[in-house]
């Protein structure tokens, strides 16, 4: 009896420190804000388009490569300036608490369970993004990731 007690005792303590949120000393301005909802919802169109390719909307996955290829320079300069801000954040391991946050909403939308609803809306997105270009993008980026806000510490 008292060897589990004690097993669980020594893993809740190595556990806490693994398994501890890193938070953001400071707060996050408009424009960094704006930024983090981008770079979520490219993750989230990606994962979503390559996921409900095969079963649910053929086609998904084309539109997702096509509109990377058609913006990536913009993805990857959104990309460069969230660098940034967990660089100022995380001085010594901005690399690691950024890959953290990443493989986080990876794995979010990676297994996220599929329906025709879900893949339905990662379609809708899509065609639209398809259509209209970086500004649906981001427009739909305002909506789909408004979660950040409770996610990051906002300026007012």
């Amino acid at each position: 009896m008292r060897r589990p007690i004690a097993l669980v005792a020594i893993l809740s303590l190595l556990a806490g420190p693994a398994f501890a949120q890193a938070k953001f000393k400071r707060c996050l301005t408009k424009p960094e804000v704006k930024v983090e909802k981008l770079v979520r919802h490219g993750i989230f169109l990606r994962e979503g388009g390559n996921r409900c390719d095969t079963d649910y909307n053929p086609g998904t996955a084309k539109m997702w490569k096509d509109f990377d290829t058609k913006f990536g320079p913009r993805l990857a300069q959104q990309t460069a300036s969230r660098k940034k801000v967990f660089d100022r954040e995380f001085k010594g391991n901005a690399l690691e608490v950024m890959t953290y946050f990443d493989g986080r909403l990876v794995t979010y939308y990676r297994y996220y369970p599929l329906s025709v609803s879900y893949c339905g809306q990662v379609d809708k997105l899509l065609k639209e993004v398809t259509q209209r270009g970086w500004n649906a993008f981001a427009k739909q980026s305002e909506i789909v990731q408004a979660d950040v806000v409770t996610d990051m510490k906002i300026c007012q």
